[in-house]
């Protein structure tokens, strides 16, 4: 485990770095989630650095709105962003988000969709979803979409796949003791859905459809601004000849900080030193 102090967390201001924009050499990536939270900051962040983004909305209007309140211009909008409308479970608006008019695949896949909480009376499960299956069933629809592309015959990478999930789900401690009622009592069923989803991203490395993955799990999230503090990264999975970097344990994290990281230290570097690893991270 180590830590991301500010002095490592640069920042793309919008309209800063006209250079960027007009790169016309970075890969595609295509976003799954992204009206909000983690993968919104994240878009915005890639975006704002030149690179093309396709991504799924049921309702694009509301995504655009989204991007327009961080600052992004419409121009930059029209040119670097396709926004396919429909749903993640729909097979063939996901294969329009993951492979463009020239049947050319996106490089990286970034998945960040959840549902939204529904408080219960079952006292034995306090707090379920609207769509209590709604990650594993989307990534389903992502691995069965990937299994149709020809990789073979168009000469086309594989994608790298990123997906947003949580602590709790590590064999070992990955949580503060005082946050394990919450997550066992009133975070049980989307971890469970998070848990499956995991799965699925792990068979389709296995499978060969993806040339890799990361699985980042932050901390409890909270809302803020990016907090420029110092972010704990730990991880789980084996590298030849080093040890697990062990979970990073803490009581929460903002959206827009676990955003960031997935941009600067994933999709910027197309996986970095995260490829296959599943991710803790949470602020101090």
């Amino acid at each position: 485990m180590y830590s991301i102090g500010p002095d490592r967390v640069s920042s793309h201001k919008v309209g800063s770095d006209t250079a960027a924009i007009a790169k016309t050499n970075l890969p595609t990536v295509a976003f799954f989630g992204a009206t909000g939270g983690c993968t919104l900051a994240a878009l915005s962040h890639a975006l704002e650095a030149g690179y093309y983004a396709r991504a799924l909305a049921r309702t694009p209007a509301k995504l655009t709105g989204k991007l327009q309140e961080r600052g992004l211009t419409s121009a930059l909008l029209d040119k670097k962003l396709c926004i396919v409308a429909g749903n993640a479970k729909d097979k063939e608006a996901v294969k329009q988000t993951l492979v463009d008019e020239s049947q050319q695949i996106v490089s990286q896949i970034v998945f960040g969709i959840g549902a939204a909480p529904k408080f219960s009376a079952n006292p034995m499960k306090l707090m379920t979803m609207d769509d209590p299956k709604v990650c594993q069933e989307s990534m389903s629809t992502i691995v069965s979409t990937l299994e149709t592309v020809e990789f073979s015959s168009t000469g086309m990478q594989r994608p790298l796949v990123t997906v947003v999930s949580t602590t709790g789900l590590s064999k070992t401690r990955d949580v503060p003791i005082a946050l394990l009622p919450l997550y066992h009592i009133f975070l049980a069923t989307p971890h469970a859905d998070k848990k499956i989803m995991e799965e699925r991203v792990v068979e389709a490395k296995d499978k060969n459809l993806v040339r890799d993955f990361v699985i980042v799990r932050p901390t409890l999230l909270i809302d803020g601004q990016q907090g420029r503090v110092n972010i704990d990264v730990g991880w789980e999975g084996k590298e030849p000849g080093k040890s697990c970097g062990g979970a990073a344990v803490g009581y929460r994290i903002t959206r827009e900080d676990v955003g960031f990281f997935i941009f600067e230290h994933v999709v910027a570097t197309n996986g970095g030193d995260y490829l296959g690893k599943k991710v803790t991270l949470t602020s101090r």
